[in-house]
């Protein structure tokens, strides 16, 4: 009867040679010593940041040239107005501003805003 333990060796192995495929070249794992190994895989899986969140400055300029007059045409219209955004950081921080004055406004729902 073997062993139970002779197999263990072999299976992390293959498990360590799994995983460093994931981590990047030979030639990086060398220079990044044994514990290297392990934060190049946590880098490789670890969630990327998202977009970095938008200048305030330019976000406060965005919103005054662009949501405030959009909210008078949707008050004047009663109707839908699209504003495109540059990107998903200000859209979503728009998003969540129209979400917080829709409360007083209510025509402020109709303000949708679109990423560009």
């Amino acid at each position: 009867m073997a062993n139970p333990q002779s197999h263990a060796g072999p299976r992390k192995n293959v498990f360590k040679a799994t995983l460093t495929r994931f981590a990047g070249s030979r030639r990086s794992r060398r220079r990044a010593g044994v514990r290297g190994w392990r934060r190049m895989l946590l880098h490789t899986f670890a969630p990327k940041p998202s977009a970095v969140a938008p200048d305030p400055v330019s976000l406060a300029v965005f919103a005054i040239d662009r949501v405030g007059p959009a909210a008078v045409r949707a008050c004047a219209s009663g109707v839908e107005v699209r504003v495109a955004a540059p990107d998903e950081a200000t859209a979503a921080v728009l998003r969540a501003a129209l979400a917080e004055t829709a409360r007083r406004r209510s025509t402020d729902q109709l303000i949708r805003i679109v990423v560009d």
